[in-house]
């Protein structure tokens, strides 16, 4: 921000003057020490004592001048604040006391500081009253405008009309807007091309914009079924962020990461990187990546699903029914990423099953393409093992050339969920029976979270899996698989609960629904906490293993950042349960 010589290089001034200067920088900022005055008002620090003691003995001294303030102090002040690093305070006293050219400077100096800082609707604020600037339509300032519009705004398609005509951005900085556009409108290859080309572009990371890049490209590579490739971007993205106090950056960059992890499979690592973005999010005041969206937001989609999802586990069909009709509506009206639709046909198809609804299971299996799949993103293959599942369930399985083709393309990227969910599909549509060998090797899987898995596989699968998997027990070999014959039986009891009434002392903890932030699975396990039950009756009660149950333990400790056991008693009973 530019500052004039004069508000920099004062002459001499009265005592009187000094005192009046004095309580103008008071007023402005608030109690300062001697020193931090000092730098202020260029005076020495004898001066600025004598100043405070003569401010101190009047009775009433008069308030400062505002021309004073404006004119000559708050230059200084904001250059001040800017070197300590107190940006959204800068910013509020632009907001009550600066002038539009004052405001301009400060964003180019500070602007995307203030994007990724706690304090972003300041900026907003800023954005808006110059609206009209000259200078806010063109140049890196445009830039700026430009991604409060794709990211808070939420309208990328409306930057994406106004980038061919927009002046005086870097061709970094186009870049790096087009590959966060095309990322958002699922265009991973092409978010890939634009990103690099940004972050070749960029002279060096100190430039926020170029961390932009990084995490942008590191997503990209994650749409793209490239996971292991996505860290490298994503981790200098968080280390750059890190450096520069970029909160907000910090905490996407930490949420990206927990998702590539999971997306390998790798659970522990995963939930560190969640928790540190839930924990940044308390410690600065922000909404945590877990909190719940007001119902009629856009990013309650998938909250909305994840309810519709443990009504149809809770046996209230009826209810998911009308949820799912709803979402479909929303669909239809706004664009959707394909994850997020991917989810929806997920919960339609399990709903289908459930009702043995084969057309309208048929309907999305209709869908699917023969390859070939070396230029399919993640989220179409995700789309593309949904469609196989839901053949098999409609009893019309896929070709298994097709499904051979598939897991070829599967095998050759990081994507062990996915190719376990496919081998279980096309085990079980193996021709004239199951493949009772593959299904085993389906059981035998490892990964921190493969319980959490094989559950939710077997439930959306369960009409065609309890018949091979009671083969699969009966089957001699099975007493050399003890960790198979185990998850086996589990799964078997599991699904033989799942189709009975839930009479008893815990009707109400299989069939209430979850507060928003929380699986079904996880407000059963809180509220059998709070009914002081064991980690071993627990595991018990909901015939899984007490690995899973731990698992579930951690995620509810997490998410609503509880301390010990009998904190989470204690929750569980404010909860309702």
């Amino acid at each position: 921000m530019t500052t004039s010589s004069a508000g920099l290089h004062q002459p001499a001034t009265s005592k009187s003057d000094l005192s009046a200067q004095v309580q103008a920088a008071r007023a402005l900022l608030g109690p300062l020490d001697t020193a931090t005055l000092a730098t202020l008002l260029s005076s020495a620090p004898r001066a600025i004592e004598l100043a405070l003691a003569s401010l101190a003995a009047r009775p009433a001294a008069p308030g400062p001048n505002a021309e004073q303030i404006t004119q000559e102090l708050l230059p200084r002040a904001l250059q001040l604040l800017l070197q300590s690093e107190q940006v959204a305070r800068a910013a509020e006293l632009l907001l009550a006391h600066g002038s539009p050219t004052l405001q301009m400077d400060f964003l180019e100096q500070a602007g995307w500081a203030l994007f990724y800082g706690p304090a972003r609707p300041l900026l907003g604020q800023l954005l808006s009253l110059n609206a009209l600037q000259p200078r806010l339509q063109q140049g890196e300032l445009l830039g700026l405008q430009h991604i409060w519009t794709i990211e808070v705004a939420g309208e990328p398609h409306q930057v994406e009309r106004r980038l061919p005509a927009s002046v005086g951005l870097s061709p970094a900085l186009h870049s790096a807007l087009q590959a966060r556009i095309a990322q958002m409108f699922d265009q991973p290859a092409r978010a890939i091309q634009q990103a690099q080309l940004a972050i070749a572009g960029f002279p060096h990371d100190l430039y926020l914009p170029a961390l932009l890049a990084r995490y942008t490209l590191g997503l990209a590579l994650l749409d793209a079924g490239r996971p292991q490739a996505a860290i490298a971007p994503l981790s200098l993205a968080l280390k750059g962020a890190n450096r520069d106090g970029a909160v907000r950056l910090q905490i996407d960059a930490l949420q990206a990461l927990s998702e590539v992890h999971e997306q390998l499979d790798l659970g522990a690592p995963a939930q560190l990187y969640a928790q540190e973005a839930q924990r940044l999010s308390r410690l600065h005041g922000l909404r945590e990546p877990e909190a719940p969206w007001p119902l009629d937001h856009y990013c309650a989609f998938p909250q909305l699903l994840d309810q519709a999802m443990q009504q149809l586990l809770a046996g209230q069909r009826d209810a998911a029914a009308l949820g799912l009709a709803e979402l479909e509506q929303r669909e239809r009206r706004a664009f959707f990423c394909i994850k997020w639709r991917n989810r929806l046909i997920h919960a339609q198809s399990f709903l289908a099953s459930l009702r043995h609804d084969e057309a309208a299971l048929w309907a999305i299996a209709a869908g699917f393409r023969a390859g070939p799949w070396a230029d399919s993103n993640a989220y179409e293959l995700e789309l593309a093992v949904l469609q196989a599942g839901c053949a098999l369930l409609a009893a019309k399985p896929l070709a298994a050339e097709h499904l051979t083709a598939l897991a070829a393309e599967l095998a050759t990227r990081p994507l062990p969920l996915l190719a376990r969910r496919l081998n279980l599909i096309a085990a079980l549509g193996a021709a004239p029976s199951a493949d009772l060998a593959a299904l085993l090797q389906w059981l035998d899987g490892e990964g921190e979270d493969m319980e959490l898995q094989l559950e939710a596989d077997a439930r959306w699968l369960a009409p065609k899996l309890v018949g091979p998997l009671a083969a699969l027990l009966a089957a001699p070999g099975i007493v050399h698989h003890a960790r198979a014959r185990s998850c086996a039986g589990n799964l078997m009891a599991m699904l033989k609960k799942s189709d009975e009434p839930k009479p008893g002392a815990h009707a109400g903890i299989g069939t209430e629904l979850p507060p928003l932030g929380l699986t079904g699975r996880e407000w059963q396990v809180l509220r059998l906490i709070g009914a002081q039950h064991s980690n071993e009756q627990i595991a018990a009660s909901l015939f899984v293993s007490l690995a899973t149950v731990k698992t579930h333990i951690n995620r509810i400790y997490s998410k609503l950042n509880i301390g010990s056991r009998e904190e989470a008693m204690q929750r569980a009973r404010q909860m309702g349960g």
